[in-house]
């Protein structure tokens, strides 16, 4: 399994819109996608920093579905009106050596 996890750095109306992003676009879009096992979005809005964790079922899993996940959040916003959404602060891949259920 691969764990990827992408930091956000925001404060403020930023914050709240990724919160907004993730709970109205993200997560519908990825509601289902082939090869992923679980996702988790989490925030510490004390810090201004939130976290998009999802574990894949192997890196072509990852490689298989993201361009078109990316692709249908740009088509929810486009309908929306909204602009293109700040990309991550950082991202980082890990293999999954070791699990709980």
């Amino acid at each position: 399994m691969i764990l990827t996890v992408a930091t956000f750095d925001e404060s403020g109306p930023e914050l709240e819109e990724g919160i907004r992003h993730v709970s109205e676009e993200v997560v519908p879009a990825f509601g289902g996608a082939e090869g992923l096992v679980s996702g988790y979005w989490v925030v510490d809005r004390d810090n201004g920093r939130r976290l998009s964790v999802m574990v894949w079922r192997d890196a072509d899993a990852v490689a298989a579905a993201m361009p078109a996940l990316m692709a249908q959040i740009k088509e929810i916003r486009e309908a929306a009106g909204r602009g293109q959404q700040a990309g991550p602060t950082s991202t980082a891949r890990y293999e999954v050596f070791a699990s709980l259920p």
